[in-house]
């Protein structure tokens, strides 16, 4: 075994000898020329390993870059489809919507006087609850919309703008139902106005109104009133053509008097 290892040290030292290292003298003399080749070398390799790896960067960077681009596309893209897909969806639940609930009491699959969800107009997104009147009260038939009642006195009427504007009470109870729901359901079509008046010993009696408009905010919701039959009186008339007054809003023809102010309602 030594002597096997023997022969390839000497078949080395030949190959070196071979290379030009033929005296220990010459090889020692020309190390440093050697040396410095090695070191030379190694600095063109590592900046070519550099140059390769930069090169190498910019590529991945523009392939980063493209990723990017594409994934922002595909995003709004998807974004986009979403929205449609959104609003299809809406525009379908609101004609389910039209379909399932009424427009108004008249549409009502009840008999039963009470509170229901209606949608007058497509112009609104949510329904809204009204009370119902299906009692043929004068011969004049059921299927009213109650936007006004009073009982016992347990809401207090004195209210702003904003709270004549919206509505408040109970609908089930004492409430005033809202002038822009008013307007909403009025502003299209004909309506008629009922006003049933009744005291405790069980008197009642009514006025009709053939022709009902309550106007929009722009106009303070003018009230229009016309064609009166019944056996109230006709005091509403002279309120016809006027707009809607509160006390921190006063529209009424009273001059410098404020009428919601000194009657203490609207």
């Amino acid at each position: 075994m030594s002597l096997y290892r023997f022969r390839i040290l000497l078949v080395i030292l030949c190959k070196l000898v071979s290379l030009g290292w033929t005296t220990e003298g010459e090889a020692t003399a020309n190390m440093p020329t050697v040396m410095e080749a090695i070191i030379h070398a190694m600095i063109d390799f590592r900046r070519e390993m550099l140059d390769n790896l930069q090169l190498s960067i910019e590529y991945h960077t523009e392939q980063l870059e493209e990723i990017k681009q594409y994934t922002k596309h595909m995003m709004e893209e998807q974004e986009n489809r979403m929205k449609i897909e959104i609003n299809e969806m809406k525009s379908t639940l609101g004609e389910i919507r039209n379909e399932v609930l009424p427009k108004s009491c008249d549409q009502v699959k009840s008999t039963s006087t009470g509170a229901y969800y209606i949608h007058p107009i497509a112009d609104i997104e949510k329904p809204f609850l009204v009370f119902c009147n299906f009692e043929n009260k004068f011969n004049l038939g059921g299927s009213w919309i109650v936007f006004l009642r009073r009982i016992d006195g347990s809401v207090d009427f004195y209210q702003n703008w904003t709270m004549y504007k919206h509505g408040f009470g109970d609908v089930n109870g004492e409430h005033w139902l809202g002038l822009e729901k008013l307007h909403l359901m009025t502003k299209s079509g004909g309506h008629e106005l009922l006003v049933l008046l009744e005291d405790f010993e069980g008197n009642s009696t009514y006025a009709l109104y053939n022709e009902f408009k309550n106007s929009s905010e722009k106009e303070e919701y003018k009230l229009t009133v016309e064609n009166f039959s019944g056996t109230a009186g006709i005091s509403l008339n002279y309120h016809n053509g006027m707009m809607f007054s509160t006390w921190d809003r006063d529209n009424d023809e009273s001059g410098s008097r404020n009428c919601a102010k000194e009657y203490l309602g609207a």
